[in-house]
C-alpha cells in the first residue's frame, strides 16, 4: 500500500509544482534541494506574511496578496524542494496548503474560509521550516 500512496504524493507534488509555473527562481538559479539554500531571514519573512493572512486582519485582496506573493510565496516553493529531499509527506503537505491559500486568492474579495485556510498553510510552513531546520517565526494568531 505504501507505494501507490507515495506515488499519488509525487503526483500531487509535480502537479503543484507546474501550478505556479513560471515563478521559478528569477535569477536562472534554479530551486533544487538544499541548493536553494532558505535563510533564517527569509523563512522569517515569508512567516511574517502568511502570519499577517492568518491573522485575519487583511480585508483588502491587494494586501492578501502583497502578503502572499510578495513576501511568502518563493519562500514557499523553495521550502518545499528542499523538504522534498528530506520529508516528501511534508513536502506534500505544505504544498497542499499553499494550493488550498492559492484558490482563495482567486476570489474577488477575502474569502470566509482565507483565515483558516492560511493558519493551516501556517503550520505546515512551520513543520517544513523544522524539516530542514530551520525555526519557525512565532506567529500571533486570535485564538
Amino acid at each position: 500500500m505504501r507505494p501507490p500512496a507515495l506515488a499519488a504524493l509525487l503526483v500531487a507534488l509535480a502537479m503543484a509544482a507546474s501550478a505556479c509555473g513560471g515563478d521559478a527562481d528569477e535569477d536562472g538559479g534554479g530551486q533544487t534541494g538544499s541548493a536553494a539554500g532558505v535563510t533564517q531571514a527569509q523563512a522569517d519573512e515569508a512567516m511574517g506574511g502568511l502570519c499577517d493572512i492568518a491573522a485575519g486582519e487583511l480585508t483588502d485582496m491587494a494586501d492578501v496578496h502583497e502578503a502572499f506573493h510578495g513576501r511568502a510565496h518563493e519562500a514557499l516553493h523553495a521550502v518545499a524542494a528542499e523538504v522534498q529531499e528530506v520529508d516528501p509527506v511534508v513536502a506534500g503537505a505544505l504544498l497542499e496548503a499553499k494550493a488550498v491559500v492559492e484558490a482563495d486568492l482567486e476570489e474577488e474579495t477575502p474569502p470566509p474560509d482565507l483565515q483558516g485556510h492560511a493558519v493551516n498553510l501556517v503550520a505546515a510552513y512551520s513543520d517544513a521550516l523544522l524539516a530542514i531546520g530551520l525555526v519557525p517565526a512565532d506567529c500571533l494568531l486570535p485564538i
